[in-house]
């Protein structure tokens, strides 16, 4: 976990073809592949912009970051649901 923001991923939405886009997508290099299970790298966690592309890339509730200094949480949403 970083000091203002955390990284959450729920496996079990998490396919494998999903995981390996998530890696490239991030622009500061927070994911990484473990085999073909996604994982985040904690030192890279506090580097996260909220460009938002891994939220748009993945299915609903599989990645959510939470900003600690604001208690907001940033969720993968439906596709018939948009952002705010």
């Amino acid at each position: 976990m970083g000091t203002f923001i955390d990284i959450h991923l729920d496996h079990d939405r998490l396919d494998a073809e999903t995981s390996r886009k998530l890696v490239p997508a991030c622009p500061v290099d927070i994911f990484a592949l473990d085999g073909e299970r996604v994982v985040v790298r904690p030192e890279q966690v506090d580097e996260c912009i909220l460009c938002r592309l891994c939220l748009e890339i993945a299915p609903p509730g599989a990645v959510a970051i939470y900003k600690l200094y604001s208690g907001e949480v940033l969720a993968a949403e439906s596709a018939e649901t948009p952002a705010e």
